[in-house]
């Protein structure tokens, strides 16, 4: 059994390797079950990534990342966020649009991440866009917002998934207990005369689940031909992958829809509220400023949280005033016991005063 110990060890640690999911700090990620809930992960600022952490143990479940363009599409010009700068305004008709490896540019400046068949689509849209009259291109985001707001239509992209992949995810759960469990098990025994038939049941497993990965990655990601053979080929040349290949799968499942609408298939009802919130405060507070995106994108908000039941004003509204404050950052909700002229935890720059409440909280449409 110590012979199989160090092996064994360098295998766990692999595998918890293989469970980090890497993002840059502007995505979203949530955790891909029923009940599940958005994840929080820790920022490493040297590298400008953030990194989380999926569950590594069975019932095991992939993390869905949700990166939503970093531009302010307008009828008469568009609007490209950048980090630590005010948006770079350009006219439909100077806008150059190209794509580098996992990047989407625009003008120079990357606007979203993600595989081929997440960038080839927002690709798509800005240049039927940019081909647009002012009016059409009016109704055109109008369509996409609502289209990436539709909480049912994610709701289903979701159930359509969970009953596709059922067998892979019951084979990759098997290949856990037979790599991590029934292996050592076995080994400790039968000695080696043992491992060539547990090999040959983890290559069997391994292949079952390439296929599953294969037949699935063609229904979903049907144009995305290199990425489906470099995860068949992982899996099959790799148990760890193997039970991690549900990863590559809901990567991406729900892209090209608003997180706050992923957070309302995904999350409970109290962290969905809560979530919806803080996106309602960020677009309408941010520090990009009025525009008629932004507006177009909160009535959207807005309209999609009226029909699941919830009230987008309430969750404007100031928060439950604590013991002797007398004002609230309407951004990040934290409270003063003095007034000032700006938020020190997100730096907005009007604090409002509890009971008065005028202009910037606004009612939501």
């Amino acid at each position: 059994m110590r012979q199989l110990a160090v092996p064994l060890l360098i295998v766990l640690l692999v595998y918890l390797l293989q469970c980090v999911c890497w993002t840059h700090p502007g995505t979203q990620v949530f955790s891909l079950e029923p009940s599940g809930r958005k994840k929080r992960g820790f920022l490493w600022v040297a590298l400008k990534l953030k990194v989380y952490l999926a569950n590594p143990l069975p019932p095991l479940q992939a993390l869905v990342v949700m990166d939503w363009p970093a531009f302010q599409p307008e009828p008469e010009r568009i609007r490209l966020n950048q980090a630590d700068a005010e948006p770079l305004s350009v006219t439909w008709d100077k806008l150059t649009v190209s794509r580098s490896g996992h990047k989407l540019l625009c003008n120079g400046v990357v606007v979203l991440h993600g595989s081929m068949e997440h960038l080839k689509p927002v690709q798509e849209l800005l240049a039927k866009l940019k081909r647009a009259k002012v009016n059409e291109r009016r109704k055109q985001l109008e369509s996409w917002l609502r289209k990436a707001t539709d909480m049912a239509a994610a709701a289903e992209q979701l159930k359509s998934y969970f009953h596709k992949a059922r067998w892979m995810d019951l084979a990759a759960n098997l290949e856990f207990f037979l790599l991590f469990m029934i292996l050592p098990m076995v080994y400790y025994r039968f000695g080696t005369r043992s491992l060539w038939i547990m090999a040959g049941i983890i290559l069997s497993t391994s292949i079952f689940i390439a296929w599953q990965s294969w037949r699935l990655h063609r229904i979903f990601f049907p144009g995305d031909g290199d990425a489906r053979f470099k995860s068949v080929f992982s899996t099959v040349l790799s148990p760890i992958y193997a039970i991690r290949a549900a990863d590559a799968l809901a990567r991406e499942l729900l892209a090209g829809f608003h997180p706050v609408a992923v957070a309302g298939v995904l999350c409970s009802p109290k962290e969905f509220e809560a979530f919806a919130g803080e996106q309602l405060r960020a677009n309408k507070f941010g520090h990009e400023g009025v525009s008629w995106y932004r507006d177009q994108l909160q009535h959207a908000l807005s309209r999609m949280l009226k029909r699941n039941g919830v009230d987008a004003r309430q969750l404007l509204d100031a928060p439950e005033q604590d013991d002797n404050c007398v004002a609230y950052c309407p951004l990040c909700r934290a409270q003063y016991t003095v007034m000032r002229e700006g938020c020190a935890d997100c730096g907005y720059h009007e604090l409002l005063e509890f009971g008065k409440e005028t202009g910037p909280q606004a009612a939501v449409q």
